[in-house]
C-alpha cells in the first residue's frame, strides 16, 4: 500500500480559513449581542433589527463554529513541523 504524504496547508487555504472565521465571528456577534461589526466599521445599521429566535440561534451556531475552526485549523503544514 502506498501511504499518502500529509496534506500541506497552502497560503490560499489559510486565507480562506481567515475569511471564514472572520465571517463566522461577525455572525456570532450578531447572534449574541445584536451587533454588526461590518456595519459599524463601514457604515450602516450597527444594531440589526430584531431577529427571530431561530435566526439568532443560527447566528450563534455559526459563530461558535468559527471559533472552533480558529482553534482546530492546521495553521502549519505537516512538512513545516518536521525538523
Amino acid at each position: 500500500m502506498n501511504a499518502r504524504p500529509p496534506l500541506s496547508v497552502s497560503t490560499f487555504n489559510k486565507l480562506l480559513a481567515v475569511l471564514v472565521i472572520t465571517g463566522a465571528l461577525c455572525w456570532g456577534l450578531i447572534g449574541f449581542f445584536q451587533f454588526n461589526p461590518v456595519a459599524a466599521l463601514f457604515g450602516g445599521e450597527a444594531r440589526p433589527a430584531e431577529a427571530s429566535h431561530l435566526s439568532q440561534l443560527l447566528y450563534i451556531v455559526v459563530g461558535l463554529a468559527g471559533l472552533a475552526l480558529a482553534f482546530t485549523f492546521p495553521w502549519r503544514s505537516h512538512r513545516e513541523l518536521r525538523p
